[in-house]
């Protein structure tokens, strides 16, 4: 049985293959050719932020199910996919064990790791000087969530244990959900600029979606608190980049944590990349040891009932049967 990776980063250290064995073979993603023109003879595909519209499930005549080994789904014709009697699957979080527990701990890091300074740190440590440079107290300042979903929830419960004031934009507030998390003050997206304002960190939280890019910009960054530090472990597009360089650069944000970029993989010659008050990670905030192997067990389980003609769990879209 044919399985192909339909986006670069998937299962890298192929957990997958271990999982489900020699029976099955597995061809990795090839960046330098259109999707489309891989997909020949692939009964299976894996994806995670590669479109795979209409023309590229038509390219592949025996495909039986397009899996999203995590949870969201971006960019894939669904729709067209179950008229063609193709399964649609992606992962919830329960299922996956505790990966938004994941996604938070790494925020939290990259906010660590923006307020102690770290790669200021590091160089001083090679030029041999003691006491710089310079940090930023975490306990009492202020974490501001743009959006509060899964990886939102969790972070706001690390931060309060950290001593931080939460406060939070979400396009429909929930009291109940303020009163369970601690937060301060929960009000809709229009306030967003009051919300920035009070904030000394600010971290992005947003689903992927066409009407969230460029959510944070030039007037967003005018409107935080000088000297404030932002993390983004949603997507890179939610961030208007040139902005964010600009703001950096001035000196108006203290620094930057970066999990996601605006193209993955990442330019390491980027020169948002070489700024001294950003610290970048490879896209790794989901990708424990822990939640790769129950993600290679959750695909391998799916894949072996598409090769026995049974139904996949956690299908989305239209129901279909298969011949």
């Amino acid at each position: 049985m044919k399985i192909k990776k339909a986006s670069p980063g998937l299962d890298q250290r192929n957990r997958l293959g271990e999982v489900l064995g020699r029976d099955f073979e597995i061809e990795d993603y090839d960046s330098g050719r259109p999707l489309a023109a891989q997909v020949g003879d692939a009964e299976v595909i894996l994806i995670r932020d590669v479109p795979v519209p209409a023309e590229v499930i038509d390219a592949a005549p025996r495909l039986k199910l397009i899996q999203r080994p995590g949870h969201h789904i971006v960019g894939v014709d669904v729709d067209h996919a179950g008229k063609r009697g193709i399964y649609v699957s992606r992962f919830p979080s329960q299922a996956m064990g505790t990966p938004a527990r994941d996604v938070a701990e790494h925020a939290f890091f990259l906010l660590l790791a923006v307020a102690k300074r770290f790669p200021g740190s590091v160089e001083m440590l090679r030029q041999r000087k003691v006491g710089l440079p310079k940090t930023t107290r975490v306990n009492g300042k202020t974490l501001a969530l743009v959006g509060v979903g899964n990886t939102g929830r969790e972070l706001a419960l690390l931060a309060r244990g950290f001593g931080m004031r939460v406060i939070a934009v979400k396009r429909t507030p929930d009291a109940a959900m303020a009163s369970e998390l601690g937060l301060d003050m929960l009000v809709t997206t229009e306030h967003l600029h009051v919300v920035l304002a009070q904030a000394d960190f600010v971290s992005v939280h947003l689903p992927n979606e066409p009407k969230t890019v460029d959510f944070l910009g030039e007037a967003e960054f005018a409107a935080m608190k000088p000297g404030a530090f932002l993390i983004n472990i949603a997507r890179g597009p939610m961030i208007n980049k040139g902005a964010l360089h600009e703001a950096l650069s001035s000196g108006r944000l203290a620094g930057a944590g970066l999990d996601v970029y605006w193209k993955e993989p990442v330019d390491p010659e980027d020169p948002l990349l070489a700024l001294p008050n950003v610290v970048a990670t490879p896209h790794i905030a989901g990708d424990t040891v822990d939640v790769e192997q129950r993600i290679a067990e959750l695909t391998a389980e799916n894949i072996r009932l598409i090769r026995r003609g049974e139904r996949p769990r956690y299908v989305v879209g239209i129901d279909v049967r298969l011949e």
